[in-house]
């Protein structure tokens, strides 16, 4: 963890949990070997983890707004076509036949 002065650091909660013996143990040896508290090497396991699924979140996320104006632009019957945008519409025909046969 990054040191910091008072001035910088932030205001700290309390958070309180039963954990299972075996992971306590755990949890006490992965601190030991990297030289930390348990409680530092807690903090910095949830962020990473934590960070890790909002970011995951997040790119799924973009995907499929993607995913929403690619399909708006092929469905746009105004838009002129080209060789491409006819191949994807055909495309997406398929896949909507087939996904209607399931």
């Amino acid at each position: 963890m990054n040191p910091q002065t008072p001035e910088t650091q932030s205001p700290t909660v309390r958070i309180d949990a039963r954990i299972p013996a075996h992971i306590k143990e755990n949890l006490a040896m992965a601190a030991a070997l990297q030289g930390r508290t348990q409680t530092d090497f807690l903090i910095a396991a949830v962020n990473d983890a934590a960070q890790k699924v909002i970011a995951e979140h997040s790119l799924i996320r973009l995907c499929l707004e993607d995913q929403k104006m690619l399909a708006a632009a092929l469905l746009d019957e105004n838009r002129r076509p080209n060789e491409r945008t006819e191949r994807l519409r055909k495309a997406m025909r398929d896949h909507e036949r087939n996904v209607e046969s399931l």
